[in-house]
């Protein structure tokens, strides 16, 4: 009688090449769950999302010392600006592009209080200290026309909203404001999306760090389990994580792009497990922990699909997206920031695909 041992076998995961013949139906699907929406349109958080900032880090950040979005709140109105240009470059764009993007253009005649509102909330002293921007024409307090570098010499930690009165400046008077990057300001990352006019407006496909992630291999729910246990043949993961011990939620998959030894690929909700996950001091963040699923590579910082509320009597379940905030000196955290956009799949209609690379596949091979 033969003896049976178990070998493991770890399958990357790889993009396919571009000459592949690729579904119109599941490339739209991915393009329209990833690119479509904006910032604007996420929901309202169900639960509060509460993390500080860990000290050392903080700097590098441009000063945001946490991140904390109460329950019913949007994205647009408490992610920083640190998450949006890690995810998606959105520092990149300036007012004139997101007015492009949007297809309108900024009006010359506008005021700086109506067309760069976010100016009032960054102190005058970072705003003189950004390229170009200390000759900027401002209407002081008391009535008087001067710049902006001289209000920085007399009160440099002073917002500009409160020394001066962005109302008796317009664009025309300052066009150069309209072509400058939202990250040259420091203190920009402190602010929210529906700060900065049009910005909540914008696709994703045309942030600046969105890539589209075309010819990559791609699942789609077969069916759910709940409560399961010793979980490890054929389990999915981003990060070496390819077992669940103990009530054990996933979803099962099947390939509709790329290699058939997707097909029985196994999604361990990220509400049974979290993993290790961040880098540098970043990594700090969130206990240094993240709910398991599959990162891909869509903007400048990646999301991560998380599989969540498994009902293994409805055949359904919930996919959305984490992202992670990164900076150059400190590292990035753990993929635990929300992105509101929840989308239910199930065993009848399946719903997404999800794009999948950079992942492995933990197999369970019987030998003699």
């Amino acid at each position: 009688m033969a003896r049976f041992k178990f070998r493991h076998s770890i399958l990357p995961i790889v993009g396919v090449c571009l000459g592949l013949n690729i579904h119109p139906v599941h490339a739209q699907t991915i393009q329209e769950t990833l690119g479509n929406s904006t910032i604007g349109a996420m929901p309202a958080y169900p639960n509060s999302v509460r993390v500080n900032v860990p000290s050392q880090a903080q700097s590098s950040m441009g000063g945001v010392t946490s991140i904390n979005c109460p329950a019913g709140v949007a994205p647009a109105a408490c992610v920083p600006m640190s998450v949006w240009n890690t995810t998606f470059a959105a520092g990149k764009l300036t007012p004139a592009q997101i007015a492009a993007k949007n297809g309108t253009r900024v009006d010359s005649n506008s005021s700086l209080a109506t067309a760069t509102p976010w100016l009032s909330r960054l102190k005058v002293g970072d705003i003189a200290a950004t390229p170009g921007m200390a000759q900027m024409p401002v209407t002081a307090a008391d009535g008087s026309r001067t710049t902006v570098g001289n209000l920085a010499a007399k009160n440099p930690n002073a917002t500009l909203g409160s020394v001066a009165d962005l109302r008796k400046t317009s664009i025309a008077q300052f066009p150069q404001i309209q072509n400058t990057q939202f990250n040259q300001f420091p203190g920009i990352s402190n602010l929210t999306a529906n700060t900065i006019p049009g910005l909540s407006e914008v696709l994703i496909s045309r942030m600046p760090g969105f890539s589209y992630p075309v010819g990559v291999a791609a699942i789609r729910l077969d069916l759910v389990r709940t409560n399961e246990r010793n979980i490890q043949h054929m389990v999915i993961s981003d990060n070496g994580a390819h077992k669940c011990i103990t009530k054990c939620d996933y979803g099962e998959f099947r390939a509709v792009l790329g290699m058939p030894y997707l097909n029985g690929a196994r999604m361990i909700s990220g509400d049974s497990q979290s993993v290790p996950g961040g880098s540098g001091l970043l990594a700090l963040m969130n206990g240094g922990r993240e709910p398991a699923g599959i990162v891909v590579d869509i903007g400048s910082g990646g999301v991560k699909f998380i599989l969540t509320n498994v009902n293994a009597k409805k055949g359904t379940a919930l996919i959305h997206m984490n992202t992670r905030v990164c900076s150059w000196l400190a590292g990035c955290s753990p993929y635990f920031i929300p992105i509101p956009l929840y989308l239910t799949i199930s065993e009848r209609n399946r719903g997404i695909a999800i794009p999948v690379v950079g992942s492995s596949i933990y197999r369970q091979v019987k030998v003699p």
